[in-house]
């Protein structure tokens, strides 16, 4: 399955990344969230296409 590439906002956003983010890009693969949150979609991009590898910090807590 391809990564895809996914805006979150709200309640949709991981508890643990609250109140920090209101909206923010993700990186899904099967539904669930693999890499973010990102600031834009041209940074989930980049990871989602293997260009960027994601950092530790940024793999969700739930």
């Amino acid at each position: 399955m391809t990564p895809e590439v996914k805006e979150l906002r709200g309640d949709q956003i991981p508890d643990a990344w609250r109140p920090a983010w209101a909206a923010c890009w993700v990186v899904e693969l099967n539904g669930a969230i693999m890499a973010g949150p990102y600031v834009s979609e041209s940074e989930a991009r980049s990871v989602a296409e293997g260009k960027r590898v994601p950092q530790d910090f940024q793999t969700p807590l739930r």
